[in-house]
């Protein structure tokens, strides 16, 4: 006899996979939106990294 899934076990993962995709959509779409940090005129830009 399987034994079924607990409803704890349910919610935690519903709740994972919800965090998760909330997660990937702020992240994606705020880190368009946000201005970079302005550097001072008086110091070079700094040199974009590779990765």
């Amino acid at each position: 006899m399987k034994k079924k899934p607990s409803l704890w076990m349910l919610a935690l993962g519903a709740f994972a996979l919800i965090a998760m995709i909330a997660y990937l959509f702020f992240a994606l779409t705020l880190a368009d939106h946000m201005e970079p940090y302005p550097v001072p005129d008086n110091k070079a830009a700094p040199t974009k990294p590779a990765m």
